[in-house]
C-alpha cells in the first residue's frame, strides 16, 4: 500500500495540469540550420547571463553540451495562429485583476470570465505593480489553447550510475478556460480537468487519477485517486504539489514549470533579460488529421545521456532532438500562500512574447536554493494553420544538493481531441479504467 500511496503523488505531476536534459543536441534529428553552434565546457563563457547560474556551472564543469540555433522571429511568433494574436490584441483593456488574489475578472462588471482566448494582457508595463500577475495569466491561458490533449510517457529517475526508477503512464487533459473555441458544455464550471492511468511498474499498475481545477479565485483542486487494491476512489490533498514524486527528483508543480492556479502564488517581477530556452525544433510540428475532431502529432524522441553510448556528460542530459533558442524573458518570483507548500521562493524565466516558462529555480522554506527545472515545449498546427497548440514535452528536474535528476515526458506521439466526451473525465470512468 505504501508503494501505491507513493504513486498517487507521482500521478499528481500530471493531474495538476494548469490546463499535457539539461544538455541538448540535435544529432539524431533534422540537420542544424545555418548559424547553429555548440555550447560546452570549452566556450561556456558565451552563455554568461543567458542561463541560470546553476546550469551554467554544470556547462563549465562538462556535464552539459547544448546545441543553440537561431530563429526567424516572425516565423517563431507564427507558432501560434493568427487568430490567437488577433484575439490577444482584441483583449486589450477587457480584463483586470483582483488586488488580493491576482484573480482574473472582466473590467466591465468585475465578473470571472469562463473563456479567454489569447493573451488577456497583450501589453505589460514592467512598472505596473500587477505586471507579474499579468505575465502569469498570459502563461496560464496559453497552456490551454490546444483544448483536449493526451500522451503516453515515462518518468525516469537518474543518478550518476544511470536510471534507477521508471514509471510509465498516460495522461488525458481537457481545457476549458483558455481553449481556442469555447466548449459547448462546462456544467461544473471548470478551468480544466485531467485523467491519468498508470501502466508500469506492476506495483503501480491500475492507479488512476482524476483532477479538476475550478474556475474561482480561492478553491484548491479536486483530486481523486482510484486504487485497485481497495477498488475505490478517494480524495487526495492537492497541497502535495510540492512533494517529491515517488522518490524522484521531480515535483507535481513542474508540469509546464508551474501547474497550479495563478491565484496560488504571490507574484513579483524582478527583472528582464535574454535566456536560452529548450524546445523541440523552433517551428510548429504538423497535426495529422485522425478523425473529425482528432489530430495526431509525431515528436522525435529526446534521448538521454544514460541511453547514449559514449556519452561524456551527465547521464540525464538530452543528447538528441532538443535545441536551445535565445529569447527575451520576464524574470518572475512566485511564492505560495499555502503554509503546507514545501517550496519557498521560486524564480521563473517566462518568454515575453510566447508566454512559456523555460527555467525555474526553487528555494526551500528556509530560503536556500536546491533545485532547477527545465521545461521544454513544442508547438503544433493544423494543415490549414487555423488551429494550434502549445504543449509541454519534457520536464527535467535537477537536485543540486543530491546531484540527481529526473526526466518526465519524452513521448514520441501525442493526440489532440477537440471534442472529448465529457463523461471520460468523471468518477465513474475513473473506477472503470482498471476493470
Amino acid at each position: 500500500m505504501h508503494v501505491r500511496r507513493s504513486f498517487v503523488r507521482t500521478a499528481l505531476v500530471v493531474a495538476a495540469l494548469a490546463l499535457p536534459t539539461l544538455s541538448v543536441g540535435a544529432e539524431g534529428g533534422a540537420p542544424l540550420p545555418e548559424g547553429a553552434w555548440k555550447l560546452n565546457k570549452d566556450n561556456w563563457q558565451k552563455a554568461e547571463g543567458l542561463l541560470p547560474d546553476p546550469v551554467l556551472k554544470r556547462v563549465k564543469a562538462g556535464d552539459y553540451t547544448f546545441t543553440v540555433v537561431p530563429v526567424d522571429e516572425q516565423k517563431f511568433k507564427e507558432n501560434y495562429t493568427s487568430a490567437y494574436w488577433a484575439a490577444s490584441e482584441a483583449n486589450e483593456g477587457k480584463y483586470e485583476l483582483d488586488a488580493e488574489t491576482c484573480g482574473l475578472k472582466l473590467k466591465e462588471n468585475g465578473e470571472l470570465p469562463d473563456h479567454v482566448f489569447g493573451q488577456p494582457f497583450p501589453r505589460i508595463d514592467p512598472k505596473d505593480p500587477q505586471a507579474a500577475c499579468k505575465v502569469a495569466w498570459n502563461f496560464y491561458l496559453a497552456n490551454q489553447i490546444g483544448e483536449g490533449q493526451g500522451a503516453t510517457f515515462t518518468l525516469n529517475g537518474i543518478d550518476r550510475n544511470g536510471e534507477f526508477r521508471r514509471i510509465k503512464l498516460w495522461l488525458h487533459a481537457q481545457s476549458y478556460m483558455g481553449r481556442t473555441e469555447k466548449a459547448e458544455e462546462n456544467p461544473e464550471n471548470l478551468r480544466g480537468t485531467t485523467m491519468s492511468h498508470a501502466m508500469e511498474p506492476a506495483d503501480a499498475e491500475g492507479v488512476n487519477i482524476l483532477a479538476q481545477q475550478l474556475n474561482d479565485w480561492d478553491s484548491q483542486d479536486n483530486i481523486w485517486a482510484y486504487l485497485p487494491q481497495m477498488r475505490r476512489a478517494r480524495r487526495v490533498n492537492a497541497a502535495t504539489r510540492s512533494d517529491p514524486i515517488a522518490g524522484l527528483d521531480i515535483f507535481s508543480d513542474d508540469l509546464n514549470c508551474y501547474a497550479g492556479k495563478v491565484e496560488y502564488y504571490k507574484w513579483k517581477l524582478v527583472g528582464e533579460q535574454k535566456i536560452l530556452g529548450a524546445i523541440v525544433g523552433p517551428y510548429a510540428l504538423e497535426q495529422e488529421k485522425a478523425g473529425d475532431t482528432k489530430y495526431e502529432v509525431n515528436i522525435p524522441y529526446l534521448r538521454g545521456g544514460y541511453e547514449t553510448p559514449g556519452n561524456e556528460g551527465a547521464p540525464w542530459q538530452i543528447t538528441d532532438n532538443l535545441v536551445l533558442v535565445e529569447r527575451p524573458v520576464w524574470v518572475v518570483e512566485g511564492e505560495s500562500t499555502d503554509p503546507y507548500y514545501n517550496f519557498g521562493k521560486v524564480v521563473m524565466y517566462i518568454d515575453k512574447e510566447m508566454s512559456r516558462i523555460y527555467w525555474k529555480n526553487v528555494h526551500n522554506r528556509a530560503g536556500e536554493y536546491f533545485y532547477t527545472a527545465m521545461c521544454s515545449y513544442h508547438w503544433s498546427k493544423s494543415g490549414d494553420g487555423s488551429f494550434g497548440a502549445a504543449t509541454p514535452n519534457m520536464v527535467m528536474g535537477v537536485n543540486d544538493k543530491t546531484d540527481r535528476a529526473a526526466l518526465g515526458g519524452r513521448y514520441q506521439g501525442q493526440f489532440i481531441e477537440r471534442n472529448f466526451d465529457p463523461g471520460h473525465f468523471s468518477l465513474r470512468a475513473l473506477s472503470r479504467l482498471s476493470d
